[in-house]
């Protein structure tokens, strides 16, 4: 597994964990709703993703290797057909407006997430029955679309989280108080301040400028933020950068596609683009996931790529392409262009337009889980493919099956991955107790690594109670 590159601010070991203070966050997309829609982009998602973690909890999460870990559920075990699952709660959690987060009322909120379950509730625990096996049903319940929220009359969240929605301005601001009666325990800051529809430029400027203490970034600029004594962070490939055809695409031909993905040449992106960020990929699964990643060459071959386009039907390999991009992602349009020049190398036409009939896309999928198999069904959804097919009882060895259903996937080139790439942050040097280098998965509520154990270095301290979370950084960690 890649170690996420990290590094920590002076500040972070001198000063003693303290309350008081407002965390200002900048974030890219514009969300005019607080839910995370079907149809979110990977920018979109992990802004609304990570926003929702700071209000609600979900029943467990996963670590970087998979493994469940406890939240609002303590343990949790199945029959041998994974159809019937018990889920023992813990207890004596709040929602944030001081009602109960009774097992009724968090089998309710399930329930209606999955209609397809049968979710019970008895005294201390909920009870998940499905007519079909659920083997990776922890790793299911560890997505952010199964925060477990309710919503108040206004449609705002209402969560059992470390913050509480204070005011929401729709596409441009969401303020966060502290949730005094957490369970995990209060947050450090009082409050968190969350600007959206902020470009990563006007980010980084405000990061400059100190008048935002954790941005967005993309992963070239980690070294830079940290030469200007801010500390950043990448974490795990979790983003896959692929080519999609569309349905409608002229280029149905499997031969043609398959000559397209021959003729790209990804050391070079990654190298001069990129600036060495990423992976380049030929799979849909990362290799820190699988291990077999390197089965799926990514190598280019322009002479086999001449040859299977030879093979294809006369009409394809004669005709243009659109290649689209999403043009608020900043290498969107280098990368497009540069697969249109090894396509063009090869004998295939692909003109870069964001008008006209859309053929290709260059999209940027999310990889939500630490678990393969969920990370793979949800990129399958993205991508638009059908869902993969694992076998009920796992044949000898889960791994196979794993490859498999990723191989058939791919069968028929109607996608052609081509990085796999991290996601970056950075954050003031004012912010202490953030540990980066503890966020391999690029989230902000997971245990150990929490926007909740984050303290402020220029605030007096605003709380003298006695609190052993104000004592020593190491117990500041362990919420």
């Amino acid at each position: 597994m890649t170690a996420p590159t990290t590094a920590a601010t002076p500040a972070t070991a001198a000063t003693r964990p303290h309350y008081g203070g407002t965390l200002r966050v900048m974030l890219q997309s514009a969300p005019n709703a607080l839910d995370i829609p079907a149809n979110a982009t990977p920018t979109d998602y992990w802004d609304i993703a990570r926003t929702l973690s700071l209000v609600g909890d979900t029943l467990v999460t996963l670590d970087a290797q998979g493994r469940p870990q406890p939240a609002l559920a303590v343990a949790w075990q199945s029959d041998p057909s994974a159809r019937h699952w018990q889920i023992a709660l813990r207890r004596g959690v709040k929602f944030n407006d001081g009602s109960s987060a009774s097992p009724a009322a968090l089998a309710q909120i399930l329930g209606a997430l999955h209609p397809g379950w049968n979710v019970r509730a008895s005294a201390d625990s909920i009870s998940i029955e499905s007519e079909t096996p659920l083997p990776s049903l922890l790793a299911e319940l560890a997505l952010p679309r199964n925060l477990l929220l309710k919503r108040n009359g206004s449609a705002l969240p209402i969560g059992t989280g470390p913050f509480l929605v204070a005011e929401w301005q729709p596409g441009k601001l969401l303020k966060l108080a502290a949730n005094e009666e957490s369970w995990a325990g209060r947050p450090f800051v009082d409050a968190v301040e969350i600007e959206f529809g902020k470009s990563l430029r006007d980010q980084a400027i405000a990061l400059e400028l100190d008048t935002a203490d954790i941005i967005e970034t993309v992963p070239q600029a980690a070294s830079a933020a940290q030469r200007k004594g801010t500390s950043s962070a990448l974490s795990l490939p979790v983003e896959l950068l692929a080519l999609v055809f569309s349905p409608n695409s002229k280029a149905q031909d499997p031969r043609l596609r398959e000559a397209l993905a021959q003729a790209i040449d990804r050391k070079p992106i990654q190298s001069v683009l990129l600036k060495g960020a990423g992976e380049p990929a030929a799979s849909i699964l990362p290799n820190w996931m699988t291990g077999y990643s390197a089965v799926f060459s990514a190598q280019a071959d322009p002479q086999r790529a001449r040859t299977v386009l030879a093979d294809s039907r006369p009409p394809a390999r004669n005709l243009s392409y659109g290649l689209s991009y999403d043009p608020r992602d900043p290498q969107a349009q280098l990368i497009a262009e540069r697969i249109a020049l090894n396509a063009r190398e090869v004998g295939i036409t692909v003109q870069v337009s964001l008008s006209g009939a859309e053929d290709i896309r260059l999209l940027r999928v999310v990889l939500p889980s630490p678990d393969p198999t969920t990370s793979l069904t949800e990129a399958a959804r993205q991508l638009g493919l059908p869902q993969p097919a694992f076998p009920v009882t796992p044949r000898g060895n889960p791994l196979d099956d794993l490859y498999q259903a990723e191989r058939t996937s791919l069968d028929g080139y109607s996608v052609i991955p081509l990085f796999h790439l991290p996601v970056a942050s950075a954050a003031s040097a004012r912010v202490c107790g953030w540990a980066p280098d503890q966020d391999p998965l690029g989230e902000w509520n997971q245990a150990g690594h929490s926007l909740a154990d984050v303290w402020l270095t220029d605030q007096r301290l605003t709380d003298s109670r006695a609190n052993p979370r104000a004592n020593s950084l190491p117990q500041a960690a362990s919420r």
